[in-house]
């Protein structure tokens, strides 16, 4: 028998009976619920009196309807029901524990499980610490201002620290621990005679390379003239050898170091030693910024000086950039802080500006950092970073990552006085000069003049110390 002609309609009627038989025809999937819940914090480490940064959640498929937590949260911290987002104020300590939250709607539901811990409240005088840091008083408050700090590595009494007192003359020791013979020690290490006034008194405070061996302490201090020894008011590097925690056989190892008139500021005051041992000596320009550039026999203000003092008295290294000059590099104003590089070697150095112009700089030998007057040319000095607004930088060192992990390797943090901020440089380069990002890594309270950071050292396991004039204190990463 003929078959009819397949007409165009009996075509399309012919294709959809098809579809429909194989189950298409473009119908809807399945509704599905909220999947891949994940916070944007996890583990989290709180604090009590902090108000945390909210704690956003993400979420794939549907958008939830509802949100639950299982256990309740730390008192003090919430989660919104609507949004998921957690938040709050931390009220009391709480151990770590695991938190299950749950994004659910009428299709289906998925859970984020959550690390958190709320540890004590930071200490008085900080104001911030960055996430995943602890920090606790070593010494505080009511003493006499402590200016700089030194850690005292491999000895019989591990972890000792010695200060400066900075107006009293008193360089201090305090031993950690609770037990006999610990805390802060009734008899100064040793005590000078100091000049008292802005910039003045005690200022710098240096271990030999071989203390472990030779005990010796270096104090560089601002002292006053003696009519009947016809002495002028100068400044002194004066070497202690320490015996039992007393500072013994004082030695001036150098002598008649420029200081400013009574009333004056701008000594500068730092020392420290270098990769080959050679102690580096930072005096402010006295009040002069012509001392910044006049020769070394004319004046040593407003320059970085380099001795030998391993003979006991001070000579002039033979691989300094001028021969028999006590020179490194010159047109500084007042530089507080040193800070050498732990493999480089490289020499780094903070200078204050009057009223602009407070620097980060890469202090190279023979180099000049203009101020008082524009260096010839091929010796300006490599000025890292400047800063428009006064900061007042007062300290710098180095982490070479030891106990807070690999990437804080060859951070450079820098303490400054207005701003009560300790700040985080992640470096690079072969000398470590270039700036990838600089962070504020610590805010002290400014409560008067008391919590402005002064000083900042790091230890041998890692912890980062820093003094203000009433206390000193103890940074320390979370494991």
């Amino acid at each position: 028998m003929q078959r009819a002609p397949l007409t165009r309609a009996s075509a399309i009627l012919l294709l959809l009976t098809f579809v429909a038989a194989c189950g298409g025809g473009g119908s809807d999937p399945a509704p599905q619920g909220p999947t891949g819940l994940q916070y944007a914090v996890d583990p989290g480490f709180y604090r009590v009196g902090t108000a945390i940064t909210p704690n956003l959640p993400a979420v794939q498929g549907s958008a939830p309807t509802m949100w639950m937590v299982s256990p309740a949260l730390p008192l003090g911290l919430s989660l919104d029901g609507t949004t998921g987002v957690i938040s709050g104020t931390p009220t009391a300590e709480a151990g770590t524990a695991t938190y299950t939250v749950t994004a659910s709607n009428s299709q289906g539901q998925t859970t984020d499980d959550l690390s958190i811990t709320v540890g004590a409240a930071l200490p008085a005088a900080i104001e911030m610490l960055v996430q995943g840091f602890d920090a606790e008083v070593v010494l505080e408050p009511g003493l006499p201002a402590p200016a700089k700090i030194a850690k005292f590595v491999q000895t019989p009494v591990d972890g000792r620290i010695l200060y400066l007192e900075v107006d009293t003359g008193n360089v201090r020791v305090f031993v950690p621990g609770t037990g006999p013979g610990t805390g802060l020690l009734p008899t100064p290490f040793a005590s000078l005679s100091v000049l008292q006034g802005g910039h003045m008194g005690l200022l710098g405070l240096a271990l030999a390379p071989d203390f472990q061996s030779s005990g010796h302490v270096y104090v560089l201090a601002c002292v006053p003239g003696v009519a009947m020894d016809m002495t002028q008011d100068r400044i002194q590097v004066v070497r202690y050898t320490d015996a039992a925690n007393v500072g013994t056989n004082a030695t001036v190892v150098i002598d008649n170091l420029p200081v400013a008139p009574p009333g004056g500021i701008n000594n500068g005051g730092e020392i420290l030693f270098d990769s080959l041992g050679m102690l580096l000596v930072s005096l402010g320009d006295i009040q002069d910024p012509n001392n910044a550039q006049a020769p070394s026999m004319t004046s040593l203000a407003g320059k970085v000086l380099r001795f030998d003092v391993s003979g006991g008295v001070a000579s002039i290294p033979g691989d300094n950039p001028f021969s028999s000059d006590p020179e490194w590099c010159r047109g500084l104003r007042n530089t507080f802080g040193l800070a050498v590089h732990p493999t480089t070697g490289g020499l780094f150095g903070i200078d204050n500006g009057p009223a602009a112009d407070d620097e980060l700089n890469f202090l190279q030998p023979a180099k000049n950092f203009a101020w008082g007057g524009t260096p010839p040319a091929g010796q300006l000095g490599f000025k890292i970073r400047n800063y428009q607004t006064v900061i007042v930088p007062t300290a710098l060192c180095w982490h070479d990552g030891t106990g807070w992990g690999a990437e804080y390797a060859n951070d450079l943090f820098m303490a400054s006085y207005d701003d009560h901020t300790i700040r985080r440089f992640e470096m690079s380069g072969g000398a470590f000069t270039d700036i990838d990002s600089e962070t504020e890594f610590c805010r002290f309270e400014l409560s008067g003049s008391s919590n402005h950071p002064l000083d900042a050292c790091v230890a041998a396991d890692g912890s980062l110390y820093v003094s203000t004039f009433t206390g000193i204190y103890r940074i320390t990463k979370i494991p």
